[in-house]
C-alpha cells in the first residue's frame, strides 16, 4: 500500500485542499482584520489628539477671557470712580456758590457718605471681577485637566494598536487550520494501511 497524497481517495484529496484553503483564507482574513483593528485604534487615538488639542487651545482661550474680564471691569471701575469724582466736585462747587461752608455739619455727611458709597461700589466691582476671572480660570483648568486626560487615553491607544500583531493571529489561523486538517486525514495517509 502506498502512503501519503497517493493513499489518499478523491473525496480525501479534496477534502484536505480545501482545508488548505479555508486555512490560506483564514490567515489571509485574520491578517486583515487584525490590521483593521490596529487602524481602528489608531483611528480613535487621533481623534482623542485631536480633542487633546482642541480642549488645550480652548483652555488658553478661557484664559484670554478671565484677562479680558479684568480689563472690562476695571475700565468700568474707572468710569465709575470718574462719575463719583466729577460729582462730589460738582456738589461742592454748587454747595460754594451758594456760600454754604464745606466740612461742617451736614454738608461734611453728604461728601462723607458720597465717599462711603464710592468705595462701596469699588469693592463690590472688584470683588465681582475677582470671581468671574476665578470662574473663568476654573473653566480653563478643567479643560486643561481634560486635555491631558485625553492626551493619556490617546497614548494608551497607539500603545494598544502598535501590540496588534497581524502576524500573531496570521500563526494562530495556521496552527488551528493545519491540526485540522491533519486530524481529519484517514490513517493510511500516516502508515500506508487502508481504512475499511
Amino acid at each position: 500500500m502506498s502512503k501519503g497524497w497517493n493513499s489518499l481517495g478523491t473525496a480525501d484529496k479534496i477534502g484536505v485542499i480545501s482545508g488548505i484553503g479555508g486555512t490560506f483564507s483564514g490567515i489571509v482574513g485574520n491578517y486583515y482584520k487584525a490590521q483593521d483593528e490596529k487602524y481602528k485604534l489608531k483611528s480613535q487615538a487621533l481623534n482623542l489628539e485631536h480633542q487633546r488639542d482642541m480642549a488645550k487651545l480652548n483652555k488658553r482661550l478661557l484664559e484670554s477671557q478671565a484677562q479680558q474680564i479684568a480689563r472690562a471691569y476695571n475700565k468700568q471701575a474707572a468710569i465709575r470712580t470718574l462719575k463719583a469724582g466729577q460729582s462730589m466736585a460738582s456738589a461742592r462747587a454748587s454747595f460754594a456758590a451758594r456760600g454754604i461752608q464745606l466740612g461742617v455739619g451736614s454738608t461734611a455727611n453728604v461728601f462723607a457718605s458720597a465717599e462711603l458709597m464710592k468705595e462701596i461700589d469699588r469693592l463690590t466691582m472688584n470683588s465681582n471681577k475677582v470671581r468671574a476671572m476665578n470662574n473663568q480660570r476654573l473653566r480653563a483648568v478643567n479643560m486643561g485637566i481634560r486635555g491631558d486626560m485625553l492626551g493619556v487615553s490617546a497614548s494608551n491607544l497607539f500603545t494598544t494598536a502598535s501590540a496588534v500583531n497581524p502576524f500573531l493571529n496570521m500563526s494562530s489561523t495556521l496552527l488551528t487550520g493545519v491540526s485540522s486538517i491533519v486530524s481529519n486525514l484517514p490513517n493510511s495517509f500516516f502508515d500506508g494501511t487502508s481504512e475499511g
